[in-house]
């Protein structure tokens, strides 16, 4: 006979305090590539200006959005996104080739710092000008 176990419901954002680093490390990695492929069709969307009939109309979108101080933000964020998506990528390939089993915590954790100083050091250039 098997026994049933009542997780609660999804809208119990209690349950979320039971999670380990490895649930983090696996809701991260999810939402950055989907972060990623919303930016691809995104940055598709603008460079098909470059196929207008004025040359002029995709220099002045791209001049347009670089003055934008949330388009600069958000260029940070993408960064941020792309960095952490990437290591945490390296990690799991560590970790399908038995590399580093018995530290899984410490490289997610490693992986969210270094992707913080990267972010935080880059947070300059992304914001020269503004």
């Amino acid at each position: 006979m098997s026994e049933t176990y009542d997780r609660g419901s999804v809208e119990d954002f209690g349950r979320w305090r039971e999670f380990q680093s490895g649930m983090w490390a696996w809701i991260f990695h999810k939402f950055t590539g989907w972060v990623l492929v919303g930016y691809l069709f995104t940055h598709i969307a603008v460079l098909s200006t470059a196929t207008a009939s004025d040359p002029t109309v995709y220099t002045d979108t791209l001049h347009g959005l670089e003055n934008l101080l949330v388009v600069r933000v958000l260029e940070v964020g993408l960064l941020a996104v792309a960095v952490f998506h990437i290591l945490n990528g390296v990690r799991l390939l560590m970790v399908d080739l038995g590399l580093g089993l018995e530290s899984q915590d410490k490289s997610f954790y490693a992986s969210l710092v270094v992707t913080a100083a990267i972010t935080v050091a880059s947070v300059p250039t992304f914001l020269a000008g503004v």
